[in-house]
């Protein structure tokens, strides 16, 4: 039965209308050159932010945010690490098709199409700054930026790679100069990484008195005021309100729930559920979106609001428009670094709007709906649901891309230098599920503490026993290998390492750390050898490790050179004007160390950086040289304050106060910097400058102490002026 005329007037007119809003909405969401502003805070797991229920922490500037943009609820990361969820983020493809599935032992293909090179083909600025190591651009991810700032150093030798971060502030401080200095209504495209809350969770204050019992939470908080400042920074500049804002995480975090305290390991939702928000031009409305969408939904969500037309292909889709299939939509998730780094069977996931499917030698689904904290796995009943996205799993191609460079020219220059095996041997075939072997976990965990405690030795055991029990597990060697070198047995750390590298032959940070325990050790022939091949990988920091081999080989000259070569290349780079002054020191060119040194102050001044390790000792012994030594005893403090672990401030000090004749002085330093110090190298650094001084006997007591407090340290190269 057809209704009165007068109600299918009625009726007609609403559709249209209803039809016209739409055609506003599909008009109103493409902003040619508006601001496009990314910003990813790493590890942040969704159910941590109030914006999506939780109480545990404040967080002001991202709940201002949302209130501006479309929350997405159920946002998935394409895989749990950092470096391989950037790529899939920056280049809108999935782990395999980019052909980035780590963080270490892969490069993106300068020939893939990134949002920073889409928008900059359109006269976009693209400009990025990132607190992690890990996002250096050596890796390929800073394809199509104008500007990438990356100088992110390790605090210590040896430093795991997730753990090279800089505080979120410092990098919101660079990327807020760059917007500033770009010509008056140019488009850009701002791309702010934050490292808060990747573990260790060391929150600053007033953050870390806040949240002492919840460090995780007291990162979120501290990442919150960074992003806060950004956006007022954009509010003051009257850029907010005309950006494209997109907010977002690269993947969650364990925190203990299924056994994982980190991330990388597991699919689980804690690991791959992530907060993404979307902030249009001119909105200032919130919306809640339950769509399943995806990190690789990003670029072509991006594209569609620029107006520009993305590469063809990608398996993500625009979040601003719907196409009907939102429901049977299934996002793909994927993590080998069980494979890679433990020796486990890698991993791989479907997520729909209800169901997680895990695809491992056991296979889990979950109903994310019933069970948010997947603790029913329904896999024994094999419902309907786990045997459809198994087969859509099952049909999907894959391709496997080892670890280590692919590059014909690379594994030519590779084997010139000896370094030919450059393809894992780890097998990828009955491997044990991850959960059936976490504990193992423990550990590894309980050698990091013993290991910060200075218990080396005990440390080494706990993880020599965990290798012997698990041959497969590369983490376990690289751990053993860090004890080590922190226990002052290069020679050990050494040979540690080395067994790393043949299992996953390749990786460049391995090959970095071969070479700088080469140089511990003092085999500089052999270091040379692993600096070239770091070189010929396309190593961040090979072209520094170059110049340091030079130096303890003592061929001042060479290093000069090589060091003026860094700095032509990047006239930026601190740690390459740190090195001239050294080469130049070496050579005998005191005016020029300093000349350098003051250049170096006037960098670190004009970036607001922190300072570098060993610049204020040479700033000091240069001083000390050209007999300004009140001078020289400001900047060794300096150091040491900086610095404490490093014996180069103590010991420049101390022989300062010998050359003026202050005994007393001279000891006070010498047995303080013993008695706050855990590492070998820092006492025996403390023998060697006793016997410069011309007392055995006390450099003898010294190095006695030091046998008991660090049982199989080995004494290193003297520590000199």
């Amino acid at each position: 039965m057809r209704p009165p005329a007068s109600r299918r007037s009625l009726i007609l007119v609403a559709f249209f209308f209803l039809t016209s809003l739409a055609a506003c909405r599909r008009e109103a969401d493409v902003f040619p050159n508006a601001p496009v502003v990314l910003i990813c805070v790493d590890t942040l797991r969704a159910d941590h932010l109030p914006a999506y229920g939780y109480k545990g922490v404040e967080t002001p500037a991202l709940d201002a945010l949302a209130r501006d943009s479309i929350v997405f609820e159920n946002a998935v990361s394409q895989v749990p690490l950092t470096l391989p969820s950037h790529a899939s983020l920056l280049t809108g493809l999935l782990p395999f098709q980019d052909g980035v599935r780590d963080n270490v032992g892969y490069r993106l293909e300068k020939s893939r199409t990134t949002l920073a090179s889409l928008l900059k083909g359109r006269g976009y600025a693209t400009g990025a700054a990132v607190s992690a190591f890990v996002l250096d651009h050596t890796t390929g991810i800073s394809a199509g930026f104008d500007f990438y700032d990356d100088r992110v150093e390790a605090s210590r030798a040896g430093q795991a790679i997730g753990e090279v971060q800089r505080p979120g502030l410092e990098t919101e401080r660079i990327l807020e100069r760059w917007v500033s200095e770009l010509p008056e209504g140019k488009p850009f495209f701002a791309f702010l990484h934050l490292y808060e809350p990747h573990s260790p969770y060391t929150p600053p204050e007033p953050f870390s008195a806040r949240y002492t019992a919840r460090p995780y939470d007291g990162e979120i908080a501290a990442a919150d005021d960074a992003v806060g400042k950004f956006l007022a920074f954009l509010k003051a500049k009257g850029r907010y309100d005309g950006s494209l804002v997109v907010f977002l995480s690269d993947h969650g975090e364990g925190l203990g729930d299924h056994g994982e305290d980190e991330h990388g390991i597991f699919l689980y939702r804690e690991a791959v559920r992530v907060p993404l928000f979307v902030k249009l031009p001119g909105s200032h409305s919130a919306a809640r979106d339950g769509r399943t969408a995806a990190l690789v939904d990003v670029f072509p969500t991006v594209a569609a609001a620029a107006g520009v037309k993305p590469p063809e292909g990608l398996p993500g889709s625009s979040l601003l428009s719907r196409n009907g299939r939102e429901d049977s939509r299934r996002v793909y998730s994927e993590t080998l670094y069980p494979r890679f780094h433990l020796g486990w069977s890698d991993l791989a996931s479907l997520t729909d709007r209800r169901f997680q499917y895990i695809h491992a030698p056991r296979p889990e689904i979950y109903d994310w709906t019933a069970d948010p904290g997947e603790k029913n796995d329904l896999a024994r009943g094999v419902p309907d649901a786990l045997r459809a996205m198994r087969a859509e799993l099952d049909r999907m191609e894959r391709p496997f891309t080892e670890p280590g460079s692919a590059d014909p020219e690379t594994v030519k220059k590779l084997a010139a230098l000896g370094y030919i095996s450059v393809t894992s041997q780890a097998a990828g075939k009955n491997l044990p599920d991850p959960k059936d072997r976490i504990g193992a976990l423990a550990a590894l965990k309980e050698s990091s503490r013993l290991s910060a405690e200075g218990r080396y030795e005990e440390a080494a055991a706990v993880l020599r026993k965990l290798a012997a029990e698990s041959p497969g597990m590369l983490d376990a060697k690289e751990a053993l290998a860090r004890v080590l070198r922190q226990a002052g047995r290069p020679a050990e750390a050494f040979d540690a390492l080395l067994e790393a590298d043949r299992m996953v032959p390749g990786r460049s940070q391995i090959v970095v750390g071969l070479a700088e325990l080469a140089l511990e050790k003092g085999d500089t022939a052999r270091a040379r050898t692993y600096a070239q091949a770091a070189s010929a990988m396309g190593a961040s920091g090979a072209r520094e490790l170059s110049i340091q081999v030079e130096l303890a080989s003592g061929h001042a000259e060479e290093a000069r050179r090589l060091a003026k070569e860094c700095l032509a290349a990047d006239e930026r780079s601190r740690r390459c004007r740190l090195l001239l002054a050294q080469a130049e020191k070496q050579a005998g060119s005191l005016d020029a160390s300093w000349n350098a040194l003051e250049e170096l102050k006037r960098a670190s001044e004009k970036e607001v950086a922190p300072p570098i390790k060993d610049e204020e000792f040479l700033r000091g012994d240069v001083l000390a040289r050209l007999g300004r030594e009140s001078e020289a005893e400001e900047a060794f403090r300096r150091e040491i304050q900086s610095f404490p672990e490093n014996p180069r401030g103590w010991t420049g000090l101390a022989l300062l106060y010998a050359s003026q004749g202050k005994g007393g002085e001279t000891r006070r330093i010498l047995e303080e910097m013993t008695v706050k110090s855990r590492r070998p190298d820092v006492w025996f650094a403390a023998a060697h400058t006793w016997e410069v001084l011309g007392d055995r006997a006390a450099a003898a007591a010294v190095r006695s102490r030091a046998g008991t407090v660090f049982p199989g340290a080995r004494d290193q190269a003297p520590a000199t002026r």
